[in-house]
């Protein structure tokens, strides 16, 4: 049976912190997850989001902090008590046991009534897309299927909660963002509330309701994936969710949430993430790569600039460019032709006129 997004909160965290020794893996992080959600925990590697997965599970005690499921603290119950489902990248299927024993194998260990086991196996074999396939074994399922049979026994026993330790992390590109849709897929299809862990910003935007993009422990920014790539919170958060271009300033003027900057030998005007922001200020203007354009005469763009092409990559969907404007000191910036087949391909050293419109521009703190 599906089951929507609802008012009431199925995970809540409160001010949830862990230490290892002089280490502070985790800090201070609250968040509030209601029912039928899809939560993607975001960041590079080392920043906290799987220590903050595995306190969730159970598997690790926070040293401080309070973590809700379903309306219940949860530090004195174990993993297996909390109704929790987990997919790992290290799928951990049972090789003996077929497709069906493996999906079968939670409610044997539940106490599920033997009589009404196949039917249910069945049914979230299908809803997987695997019908037909119970009695393969492991090896003899391909990667994408092992990741669902994976799928189907973590929700067959109907969980609360689902967690995801980047289980797409070891398949091809291809395969990865084919899953990415599967996944999505049965959560909606479900309703399960799930929590998902990755350093993949593609997968973080693609299967999420919210995200939480963590660095060094701590919680940059949690908002929807729209919101976050567009007003990313601060530095971090812009630099880490898609490619953008950095160039260093100082504040000129501050006015009304907009700041007029110098930027090599030019001003610039973008919107403040910081309203504290004062002239005089060393920051650094942001402009993501796809907003910046390759200009003819009849583009409209607020800034423009004579610069060199420096370096040309071909991405088979797009050609990636760097261009180097000598009123920005010389400052690398990159963007994308994102149709290399209507286009005249430019080369290294051929001069051309690029551009942005300063509602593209976002300006942090240095």
């Amino acid at each position: 049976m599906t089951r929507g997004i609802g008012t009431e909160p199925m995970v809540r965290l409160e001010r949830v912190s862990r230490r290892f020794g002089t280490t502070l893996a985790v800090e201070d992080v609250s968040l509030s997850l209601e029912q039928g959600a899809f939560l993607t925990i975001l960041g590079p590697s080392g920043c906290g989001k799987t220590t903050l997965l595995r306190m969730i599970a159970g598997f690790i005690t926070p040293s401080s902090g309070e973590i809700v499921i379903h309306g219940r603290p949860v530090a004195a119950l174990p993993p297996w008590r909390r109704r929790i489902g987990m997919v790992f990248q290290k799928l951990a299927l049972f090789p003996h046991l077929t497709a069906f024993e493996n999906v079968a194998y939670p409610l044997r260990m539940r106490g599920f009534p033997a009589t009404g086991i196949p039917e249910r196996v069945e049914r979230y074999l299908a809803l997987v897309r695997l019908a037909g396939y119970g009695a393969r074994r492991p090896h003899e399922l391909s990667g994408g299927q092992q990741q669902r049979v994976a799928i189907a026994r973590a929700l067959v026993f109907e969980p609360d909660l689902l967690l995801l330790d980047e289980p797409l992390a070891a398949l091809d590109r291809k395969l990865r963002e084919d899953m990415q849709l599967e996944f999505r897929r049965i959560q909606q299809e479900l309703g399960v509330t799930t929590i998902n862990v990755t350093h993949d910003q593609r997968e973080a935007l693609v299967m999420s309701d919210r995200i939480l993009v963590m660095d060094k422990g701590r919680v940059q920014q949690a908002a929807p994936p729209l919101e976050a790539y567009a007003r990313p919170a601060n530095r971090f958060v812009a630099g880490f969710l898609g490619l953008t271009n950095f160039l260093p300033g100082e504040v000129l003027a501050v006015t009304d949430g907009r700041a007029r900057l110098k930027v090599g030998s030019i001003e610039l005007e973008g919107a403040c993430a910081d309203p504290m922001l004062a002239p005089g200020r060393k920051v650094e203007a942001a402009v993501r790569a796809e907003r910046v354009r390759l200009l003819d005469g009849a583009t409209a763009c607020d800034v423009r600039l004579e610069a060199e092409v420096s370096e040309v990559v071909f991405e088979g969907d797009r050609f990636v460019y760097e261009v180097r404007a000598a009123a920005l000191d010389g400052l690398p910036l990159r963007l994308f032709d994102l149709d290399p087949l209507g286009h005249p391909r430019h080369r290294v050293g051929d001069s051309v006129m690029v551009g942005w419109r300063m509602s593209d521009l976002m300006v942090f703190p240095a």
